[in-house]
């Protein structure tokens, strides 16, 4: 059967009057005392005094379910109402509802500081949609806030607005995508199949909750040009979406999935491990803290250094730099009793909920004692696995890795070692909603500095790196990169003797020479 869309008839057009619907959040609980009532939403808990018992009554029946916007306008008490909602514009949820067709968008407020959306009449003006904008389908099941399913609906969100759109029918999404290219409302309705008059209004819920700019300079002055210059898209989503305040989605340790069994706390040998693996020199305390300089010294004299020695970096050198900076120191049993519990982690460096997530991976082009290749950290067992190579192809891999180690350098080092630094991800997503990616690169930086000072300690020459190829990482390794990713990279290599200088006696700032200039 095929079925296709005609255009209204004009008749039908004229029934098209789109209405706009309030209600609250389906998340906002009111509980009523007489005149007063309380308030209850995820930004805390607000009550209300002598409101008068019709505006109280009618407050409920607006957590109930829709009301028509201009069902409360006219008398006393709607006013008393719409006074109170436009002290919490955050709890209230629109609906743009098309008698023939249903529900055309909702818009719902996701950050505290939402306030009520306004309604410009755009006219002519051609309009853009915010670079920020984005659309996608959100998982089947819960509420999206006011009424709908998440699920059942395109949903738009951006890092910049305070509210998310679910676009309830497939035209409605159409008439935002006509909106990529500037245009008037009544254009993209045309192009999507909408009603001028249904458009229009699409049009004023879009632009007036922060997903729209003017098409040109000086166009539409009630619209913000809403578009940080120095942003990314993804920069910017990620940076909303991993803390709180610009959402409302569950974050933290909830333990969403505890369905799922959680990752052991200890990988297990990968698919291309055959063989025995390398025990490593375990280093001896006293001899390391009887060479070591202070820690004073180590944190004024760390640095980055892109020169090597022609003897390369030795096996025993790398073995005492993972062991103090990276081995499992020990692992924390779960407590059976409890169902978010888990195997802990206690390594030198901290992570969140003692996660121990990262893993790492050496790619060995110049070492004394130990072949090139590459090789899994068993931080455990202190202990190299050789990752053999089973063709051209594995070995192509590996030279790809460091050659984009090479190129993170401004092509200026050509690598003794380069550690890879992994992330097992669900470790973190098992317990983390929303905060899991960046929780594992903060502990990727306070890995990277345990590293910088071990190695400086150490009389090595360290070197983070800012970027890495995701790919070709995963192609090396052998490793699913959705499971397991790359989420760092750091070159070690043997320090060179001159111009490498010694550790500082003192320290040294510009303090005094800015406070000269103030």
């Amino acid at each position: 059967m095929t079925i296709t869309e005609q255009p209204l008839t004009p008749a039908a057009a004229e029934l098209s009057q789109v209405r706009r619907m309030l209600t609250l959040r389906q998340d906002v609980k009111v509980a009523a005392e007489g005149d007063d009532v309380e308030l209850t939403h995820p930004w805390g808990r607000q009550r209300v005094h002598a409101l008068g018992a019709p505006t109280v009554h009618r407050l409920l029946a607006l957590g109930a379910g829709p009301v028509d916007a201009e069902a409360l306008a006219g008398d006393r008490e709607a006013a008393r109402l719409l006074s109170l909602l436009g002290r919490f514009p955050y709890l209230v949820t629109s609906i743009l509802d098309d008698p023939l067709t249903g529900p055309l968008a909702t818009a719902v407020p996701i950050a505290r500081s939402a306030s009520t959306p306004g309604a410009p009449d755009l006219g002519g003006t051609a309009v853009v949609l915010s670079r920020f904008a984005y659309l996608r389908r959100l998982p089947d099941g819960p509420s999206d806030g006011g009424g709908g399913t998440i699920g059942q609906g395109c949903v738009m969100e951006s890092p910049l607005a305070p509210y998310r759109v679910t676009l309830h029918q497939p035209a409605a999404a159409a008439f935002v995508a006509a909106l990529t290219t500037p245009r008037t409302a009544a254009e993209a309705a045309a192009l999507a199949g909408l009603p001028e008059q249904s458009g229009a209004a699409l049009a004023a819920l879009l632009a007036g909750t922060g997903f729209m700019e003017p098409a040109a300079v000086g166009a539409a002055p009630e619209l913000p040009a809403a578009d940080p210059p120095l942003w990314d898209f993804h920069d910017l989503l990620f940076h909303s979406r991993s803390r709180a305040g610009r959402h409302d989605y569950t974050s933290g340790g909830v333990f969403a999935h505890q369905d799922v069994p959680h990752p052991p706390a200890l990988p297990g040998a990968g698919s291309n491990e055959d063989g025995p693996g390398i025990d490593l020199p375990v280093p001896d305390w006293d001899e390391v803290t009887a060479r070591d300089p202070r820690l004073t010294e180590v944190l004024e004299g760390r640095r980055s250094i892109r020169t090597y020695a022609e003897t390369p970096v030795t096996l025993e050198q790398l073995a005492e730099l993972l062991y103090r900076a990276a081995r499992v120191r020990q692992v924390i049993p779960r407590d059976p009793s409890s169902p978010n519990s888990y195997d802990a982690i206690d390594r030198p460096y901290p992570a969140g909920g003692a996660t121990g997530e990262l893993e790492i991976y050496l790619s060995v082009a110049a070492c004394e004692g130990l072949p090139t290749g590459v090789y899994r950290y068993d931080a455990a067992a202190h202990r190299l696995q050789p990752r053999r190579w089973h063709g051209p192809a594995d070995e192509a891999a590996f030279r790809e890795l460091l050659t984009a180690a090479w190129r993170a350098t401004n092509c200026t080092v050509d690598p003794q070692v380069l550690l890879t630094v992994t992330s097992r991800f669900g470790r973190l997503s098992w317990k983390y909603s929303q905060i899991a990616y960046a929780l594992t690169l903060k502990h990727v930086g306070v890995l990277y500095q345990t590293l910088y000072l071990v190695a400086t300690a150490m009389g090595l020459a360290p070197c983070g790196l800012g970027s890495g190829d995701t790919d070709a990482a995963a192609r090396a390794l052998g490793l699913d990169w959705t499971s397991e990713s790359s989420v760092g990279e750091f070159l070690i290599g043997s320090r060179p003797a001159s111009g490498s200088g010694s550790l500082p006696q003192g320290f040294c700032d510009i303090v005094d020479t800015m406070r000269e200039q103030g």
